[in-house]
């Protein structure tokens, strides 16, 4: 199948022990069948040659064999001792190559961003290409990735602020603000006023960000935007710079019906370093606000009655949320004591919120089993990557069987390999996943791969 056809490096195929000489020859003439079946010959006689096992490993890919793939790098890491983790780069680099060669502007964009992400400098050429490409989300993605490496590039992200493709206009507004800030806040602040909201949240963000005092006019009109997310963006942003009556913008977003923009205008009252109001409401009708209050005074008592609320409530949302902050409200003797409590809970999320907790807080064994009880459930990926984090190799046994999943969607699979960043572990699932029939799968697992290999 020509899409699994791994075009791996001369430079990484020379690194191959001498006794995979043959293997490689065979695979470089695309008899990857006959690659695969000396590598095996070769293996029987010396079971601990890395470069027979690559080989091995390397024309499974090429057949499209996940189950040979898996099997294979199991067993080689087994006599191994640990992850051959140039090996596992190398894999990674070959199939990001690979989509960024696709005609699928998705997977361009993906490979794009990955290819950045883990700093694969091996394929910078490759995404220079994508400077010039048809589709604007690409070109954008390109240019950020490369903007200070390219003479092209800044040029070609100030021409995708303009495109006629909101999507694009995103990209290069977040890559712009991340990589140039202060020297492009005119570009920004003319962003902050697109007509979608999501250009219009990146650039306030970064506005904030760089702490632009000129913008405090827009993002006080961004305050009242249709686009909730923007609103909050804006409140975050006004409280990050400190500059003009944040106790009235802080009144404006507490009344706001987004709990987001609410959670923003404790924010505005601590900028505006009004301690009584902020105690006010630490006793507020909607406990997470009141949490959030109590956290930013440092009110550990006021703090314990908000977070009674919040587990009291009806919302599952809100628990979980709750769980998430109880060592900041409370400190971690009682966050486990009530971890403790919400691990009995009716709802799966807030009990591995509450798992969490405990895992960072004294009782790692007892984290393990509501982890493990997960396994089965719709939430069974994060507790998988969880259980696999605390060192527990049921975990990562499950996330390599998600990840090899074909009876679940792509995005679930594709979830599945990125939760193995969290799970801090490479399993053969993982690396078998690069011959996955889907792109975006194949994709996620290589940007895991290159991040774990780092």
């Amino acid at each position: 199948m020509s899409r699994l056809v791994y075009l791996v490096s001369i430079v990484g195929l020379m690194s191959c022990a001498n006794r995979a000489k043959q293997s490689v020859s065979l695979y470089d003439s695309g008899d990857y069948k006959g690659a695969a079946r000396v590598a095996d010959e070769g293996l029987a006689r010396h079971p601990d040659d890395d470069g027979l096992w690559g080989m091995r490993i390397r024309a499974a890919l090429a057949l499209g064999d996940a189950n040979g793939v898996a099997d294979a790098y199991e067993t080689y890491v087994s006599h191994r001792g640990e992850d051959d983790k140039e090996l596992i780069r190398d894999l990674a680099t070959a199939t990001l190559g690979q989509a960024l060669a696709s005609p699928s502007a998705r997977l361009k964009i993906a490979a794009i961003d990955a290819v950045a992400e883990i700093e694969l400098h091996a394929l910078t050429e490759e995404v220079f290409q994508k400077l010039g490409d048809d589709d604007d989300r690409v070109a954008a993605s390109a240019a950020v990735a490369v903007l200070k490496g390219h003479p092209q590039a800044p040029q070609i992200a100030d021409e995708m602020l303009r495109s006629e493709n909101a999507e694009a206009r995103k990209i290069a507004v977040d890559g712009i603000g991340k990589k140039i800030g202060k020297l492009a806040v005119a570009d920004l602040e003319t962003a902050g006023s697109d007509h979608d909201p999501r250009v219009r949240r990146a650039a306030i963000y970064w506005l904030g960000m760089i702490k632009d005092k000129d913008a405090v006019e827009l993002m006080t009109k961004r305050l009242r935007d249709p686009d909730e997310n923007v609103r909050a963006a804006s409140a975050h942003a006004l409280a990050r710079i400190g500059v003009g009556d944040l106790e009235a913008l802080g009144k404006q977003a507490l009344k706001d019906h987004a709990l987001a923009v609410r959670l923003a205008g404790v924010e505005l009252y601590v900028a505006a370093h009004r301690t009584d109001e902020l105690v006010r409401l630490a006793s507020d009708p909607d406990p997470m606000v009141a949490v959030q209050a109590a956290i930013a005074i440092k009110r550990p008592d006021l703090g314990a009655q908000a977070i009674e609320r919040a587990i009291a409530s009806e919302e599952w949302t809100v628990r979980a949320g709750a769980a998430n902050v109880l060592v900041q409200a409370i400190g971690n003797p009682a966050a486990a004591q009530i971890a403790h409590r919400l691990m009995s809970d009716k709802v799966v999320a807030v009990q591995l919120a509450a798992a969490r907790v405990l895992a960072h807080g004294g009782d790692p064994e007892a984290a393990k089993r509501v982890f493990a009880a997960a396994l089965a459930t719709p939430e069974g990926i994060a507790a998988a990557a969880d259980l696999a984090a605390l060192g527990d190799a049921s975990g990562s046994h499950a996330l390599s069987s998600f990840v090899r999943d074909l009876k679940s969607s792509p995005e679930q699979r594709a979830a599945a390999a990125a939760a193995h960043r969290t799970a801090r572990k490479v399993t053969p699932g993982l690396v078998a996943a690069l011959a996955d029939p889907n792109g975006l799968v194949r994709v996620e697992a290589a940007a895991a791969l290159g991040m774990l290999s780092k």
